[in-house]
């Protein structure tokens, strides 16, 4: 596929999903952090093209590709980490795009291409934590991304990237993403896209929708490490009623208000709705 288009198809699915409203307890048009804003997260959706552009011409260095892409978005902008999980999805999705000879290959191939990662990959990825400031577990003891140590404990022990996301995998939605294929993120690219062919909803609808599904489908990984597993499945309850309800638009404001007011933010899956974006547009997603 031709590398600009797929560089642009991940930058427009960051700058959708971003715009996205309402998104229960996430940035979006219309509420900011305290410390990190709408206009943040637009800074670091056009900061990263040229990584996201030669993503797409390449075949290996994922995990270089990761820190290039989140030192881009640190460079122009002052809200911190903004893309970090989003990104980590959207190199290996943009590289297998660039390199896939079929929309229909993309998967297997972006499964290939996380099988293939290296030591180096690894390495690459435990540099960009102090860099983004990314906020982890407190209670992991192996290979903790915080202790320089453990970049000479993943040399020694020659663990790949791949390696490294399958022990986070029992409890990151993200990870479990990257080396179980990307399961959830295709599924809802199918989600989106049914929203908007067969739902006749506009993209910003859709996106919401898609977004509150997957919240209601499984515990966001941010939530349960910053608040726990009870405020996670409170959560997930929540957005199961409103699905249930029809999707109250009133219902889904107040739910919104009510994680923004609480600095509760599941921000896993909005990284998989990112990366679902991108195979919708990919697949022809019209706005």
């Amino acid at each position: 596929m031709n590398a600009d288009d797929v560089a642009r198809s991940a930058q427009l699915a960051l700058l959708l999903e971003v715009s996205a409203y309402p998104k229960p307890g996430n940035v979006d048009r219309t509420h900011d952090f305290v410390d990190t804003c709408y206009e943040h997260f637009l800074a670091s959706s056009v900061a990263v093209y040229p990584v996201l552009r030669e993503a797409a011409l390449c075949e290996h260095g994922v995990g270089r590709l990761i820190r290039r892409g989140v030192e881009e978005s640190m460079r122009w902008q002052s809200g911190g980490n903004t893309h970090f999980g989003a990104l980590l999805l959207l190199i290996p999705l943009v590289m297998a795009a660039g390199t896939a000879h079929s929309i229909h290959e993309l998967r297997n191939r972006a499964a290939e291409i996380m099988r293939n990662t290296d030591v180096e990959d690894a390495i690459e990825l435990y540099r960009v934590f102090p860099v983004a400031k990314v906020r982890v577990r407190r209670d992991v003891t192996d290979l903790d991304v915080n202790d320089e140590t453990s970049l000479d404990e993943i040399r020694s022990r020659q663990l790949s990237l791949f390696d490294i996301l399958t022990i986070s995998a029992s409890y990151d939605i993200i990870s479990r993403e990257l080396v179980g294929g990307f399961e959830k993120t295709f599924r809802y690219a199918d989600i989106i896209g049914s929203f908007v062919i067969e739902g006749c909803l506009k993209v910003n609808d859709a996106v919401a929708r898609a977004y509150l599904r997957l919240l209601a489908e499984e515990e966001d990984s941010f939530v349960t490490m910053e608040f726990g597993t009870a405020k996670s499945r409170y959560v997930k309850e929540r957005a199961s009623i409103i699905i249930a309800n029809g999707y109250n638009r009133a219902e889904l404001e107040a739910f919104d208000c009510e994680l923004i007011k609480a600095g509760i933010n599941p921000g896993s899956s909005a990284d998989i709705i990112a990366a679902a974006l991108f195979i919708a547009l990919l697949r022809g997603l019209k706005l």
